[in-house]
């Protein structure tokens, strides 16, 4: 994880990512970090279960990871020889469409279980699959920058 953030912040030193790829990537952080101070403060001083609050926030990020950053298209642009973000594809909408369909699934699990605290666990789970989509989106931003160069390099 420290390698990948390393190249990312040698790629926008040097001017290889776009700043909208850049800013959608911090906001995803900064929103995921919110949520979290939220979701902490809850525990600590609500009667939240921690065990659920942690899983529900594990299970958005496995999603997060595998499946919601799909929705995150990023392309080399070979005029401008950087990485930008790209048109969503189908896939992106299909990834898209489960996002929703989680999120509904969730709230209304967590509301016929737990009505009582059903805020701060979606918050949780919300979390974690922020944090996932915005680790995904360093993963797919290596990923097609290492693929790039290794077709320049042949």
């Amino acid at each position: 994880m420290i390698h990948l953030l390393q190249e990312i912040r040698i790629l926008k030193q040097a001017w290889k990512l776009h700043t909208k790829l850049i800013f959608r990537t911090r906001m995803l952080f900064v929103i995921a970090m919110i949520l979290l101070g939220i979701v902490i403060y809850n525990i600590l001083w609500r009667d939240i279960d921690i065990l659920i609050s942690v899983s529900l926030g594990i299970v958005g990020f496995i999603l997060g990871l595998y499946i919601f950053s799909e929705m995150n298209v990023v392309n080399w642009n070979e005029e401008e020889e950087i990485l930008k973000s790209g048109k969503m594809d189908r896939v992106g909408f299909v990834a898209l469409g489960l996002y929703i369909v989680f999120e509904i699934g969730l709230r209304t699990f967590l509301n016929r279980y737990f009505p009582t605290s059903v805020v701060p666990l979606l918050l949780s789970g919300i979390c974690g699959t922020i944090l996932g989509r915005a680790i995904g989106t360093l993963v797919e931003i290596h990923r097609v920058y290492q693929m790039q160069s290794s077709e320049k390099h042949k």
